[in-house]
């Protein structure tokens, strides 16, 4: 009895034993499951911060730039401030580089750009990925700039010495279809799509906006003058509404769509704000003229012009440079329009870029020797900063400050512009209010962009 007993109580000892080694093992192993799960994160943490400090002096942001004089793309790694790379065109007066944006760059990043020739009938293509130049498109025209219909990736580019535009197939870098009068004219302004298959070329010289409606017909294209607006001077550029925001009206059953354009003026009329619309059926009108002028009544019309207007993010406000250093601020938001506020900026007051977050923006002064910065929620401006070194007899005749892009730093402290008679990229601490780097390039750098 009493080895019975002894054995019940072995085998009980024996199977508590093996549970209890299943319990121990079966914790360990969660124990160990959690180990591996922190030292992965650990793992995952330091290669991030690994990849954090290599990348501090990594190439983050490239710009590329036409030189006009040298005929060269010049590209440059703005957060390091260094020359990468300078490319010659074999053409004359390479002006700009402009980044291809469609839908597939969005995706993949920008591959390419076309080099605007300013002085040759000819747009060079230029890989993103190597720097060369892999093509060159003829045309019948200098070309002046152009504009990207990121949903079909079709370009519209504009003459520089005659009234045409052609419409180029970027997936194969060939001219679909030419446009205008194969005359010599002055320059035209810069090309906007309105939709799929409209676009406007600007007419400089006879003051006109001219609407083309672009078809295909057995394989091949064609682009039919659909109408023609007459306005009191030159436009230079058009404002699409995914820009300004504002929504059409009403025609039955279709819904036009808003435009705004900047009137240029001359030697007896002031620039001015125009709002457009369009209907596919009809093509551009205007709806409204909204002079640009300042309140100091001794600047007669020949001593204004007005050469770009830019819409803050708060759709509601327009800042409007003048030539003579005139910065109206429009509130579009009402109807009619109207200028609320004038605020004195630099000689060649243009373009305007802004820097949301902080509720800031720059005016770039193209003729002048500063920047000025503004308060875009009171409209005050805060400083004008010195960029420029040329002699005070330049100011005002030369061109100090190239055309757009710009580029903001991520937080918003650094502002980069490029010089264009003084051949060199400046960086802008905006807080200080002063230049805390310069690249000196060399050349006449006009316009380009700035790809991250």
């Amino acid at each position: 009895m009493l080895t019975k007993t002894l054995s019940m109580v072995a085998v009980l000892a024996l199977l508590t034993g093996i549970v209890d080694a299943r319990g121990v093992q079966s914790n360990h192993k969660k124990v160990e499951k959690k180990t591996l799960k922190s030292q992965k994160q650990r793992n995952h943490k330091n290669r991030h911060n690994h990849s954090d400090s290599t990348n501090e002096n990594a190439v983050q942001t490239k710009a590329y730039f036409g030189d006009k004089v040298n005929d060269l793309i010049v590209v440059v790694d703005v957060e390091n401030m260094k020359v990468l790379d300078k490319v010659a065109t074999g053409h004359e007066v390479t002006y700009a580089a402009e980044a291809i944006r469609t839908k597939v760059s969005d995706k993949n990043g920008v591959e390419k750009f076309y080099i605007d020739n300013r002085g040759s009938n000819a747009i060079d293509v230029l890989d993103a990925k190597t720097n060369t130049i892999t093509k060159t498109i003829a045309l019948a025209f200098y070309p002046r700039s152009i504009d990207i219909n990121k949903h079909t990736g079709y370009v519209v580019v504009s003459g520089k010495n005659k009234t045409m535009a052609s419409v180029i197939d970027t997936a194969t870098d060939t001219v679909l279809c030419t446009v205008g009068e194969n005359i010599l004219t002055t320059s035209c302004g810069h090309p906007k799509w309105l939709n799929k298959n409209h676009f406007v070329l600007l007419d400089r010289e006879h003051n006109q906006l001219l609407t083309y409606k672009m078809t295909k017909h057995k394989g091949k294209f064609t682009a039919r003058l659909l109408n023609t607006v007459k306005t009191l001077s030159p436009v230079h550029n058009i404002i699409p509404p995914e820009v300004h925001g504002q929504h059409g009206k009403k025609h039955g059953q279709k819904t036009s769509t808003i435009f705004f354009a900047t009137e240029e003026g001359s030697s007896s009329v002031y620039g001015a704000v125009l709002k457009l619309e369009f209907l596919e059926s009809v093509g551009l009108t205007i709806l409204y003229r909204l002079a640009i002028h300042p309140q100091n009544d001794t600047f007669s019309p020949k001593d204004t012009g007005v050469h770009h207007h830019n819409f803050l993010a708060n759709q509601k406000n327009i800042y409007v440079g003048s030539k003579e250093g005139t910065l109206a601020i429009v509130d579009y938001s009402q109807s009619p329009m109207k200028i609320v506020k004038t605020v004195s900026a630099g000689k060649g007051a243009g373009h305007t870029v802004e820097f949301p977050k902080k509720h800031i923006a720059v005016v770039i002064n193209h003729t002048d020797k500063f920047i000025t910065l503004m308060d875009t929620v009171s409209h005050q401006k805060i400083a004008d900063i010195q960029v420029s070194n040329i002699p005070e007899d330049e100011v005002g005749v030369v061109q100090t400050q190239s055309h757009p892009e710009y580029h903001f730093s991520k937080d918003g402290k650094y502002f980069y512009l490029f010089l264009t008679e003084e051949g060199a990229l400046v960086k802008v601490d905006l807080e200080n209010k002063r230049v805390v780097e310069r690249l000196d390039i060399g050349g006449h750098l006009s316009m380009g962009s700035f790809i991250k």
